[in-house]
């Protein structure tokens, strides 16, 4: 008998969701410098530019009054500032400061750290592999969804 791979790939990443943040390194975001969700968010103003909380909506699939008080905690913590809209619009933006690029990358580079020192001993090939793979299944979950997040080239 052979495995259905849809239910190897949904436990699979119920596994993975939970590997990721508990993984030593990874997981400084809930004591170290920033949470989650201001990691996130920061990810998404640090690939896609400035953003109005209805952009960040678009991308992150989460509602205003989330959003609301995450973004606050982003000002209160001098991550990211408020900016008006460099294309004109009405909505104030969204952007981070210099500090807020800088706990970015610090966690996004023990991040990598840590993911990087569980495939070790893979093969360029299957790193490549993996990531191409992992690409494509985040991009077509995107396209079901129709909520694009923003990747630098």
């Amino acid at each position: 008998m052979s495995v259905d791979p849809i239910a190897t790939i949904e436990y699979e990443a119920l596994i993975l969701g939970r590997h990721l943040s508990g993984l030593p390194g990874r997981s400084r975001r809930r004591g170290g410098l920033i949470d989650q969700s201001a990691y996130t968010l920061l990810a998404v103003l640090h690939e896609g530019g400035p953003a109005s909380i209805a952009e960040l909506g678009a991308v992150t699939g989460l509602d205003a009054s989330t959003l609301n008080r995450q973004t606050a905690a982003l000002l209160r913590d001098g991550y990211a500032e408020r900016i008006a809209d460099p294309d004109g619009g009405m909505a104030r933006k969204f952007r981070p400061t210099a500090e807020g690029d800088h706990v970015l990358a610090e966690e996004r580079e023990a991040s990598k750290a840590a993911l990087a020192a569980v495939i070790t001993d893979w093969s360029p090939h299957d790193r490549g592999t993996f990531a191409d793979l992992l690409e494509r299944f985040n991009k077509a979950i995107e396209a079901r969804l129709q909520r694009e997040w923003p990747r630098t080239p």
